[in-house]
């Protein structure tokens, strides 16, 4: 069972963002400073990806290591544990099946866990900028 109320479990669900997340805008605020302009959240190509390249074919997601499974960083909620393992397993299945379809239309995607955002942020930015070489 769950250890809050119903209406406060609603309320924390709502204001979990999908745009604009701090890891979003944070890689978004240093690529602009470098005067790298892209496209955010496109809503025509599957995914929505937060980042497009659309030139150089390149289509960046951020992760939540929470929602997208970072096998590394992943913690089950000790709660309502079937719904979570069926949530979370269609999140990855539908994460492969947008990564091959881009691939096959000839993207290149790149997909980032938010914890490489706090703990490796060069380098981060670094795969990105090889990308668009």
């Amino acid at each position: 069972m769950d250890n809050i109320s119903k209406e406060a479990r609603r309320k924390n669900m709502q204001n979990i963002r999908s745009k604009n997340t701090a890891p979003e805008l944070k890689i978004m605020r240093e690529l602009k400073k470098r005067r790298i302009y892209f496209s955010k959240h496109v809503k025509k190509i599957i995914g929505k990806p937060d980042i497009v390249f659309r030139k150089k074919k390149v289509i960046i997601f951020i992760d939540s290591d929470f929602w997208h499974y970072n096998p590394e960083k992943f913690i089950m909620p000790k709660s309502n544990v079937e719904y979570w393992e069926n949530k979370i397993y269609r999140n990855k299945k539908r994460d492969a099946f947008v990564n091959e379809e881009l691939l096959q239309i000839g993207w290149k995607v790149i997909r980032i866990w938010e914890s490489e955002i706090k703990s490796d942020f060069d380098n981060v930015i670094n795969r990105i900028l090889k990308a668009i070489e």
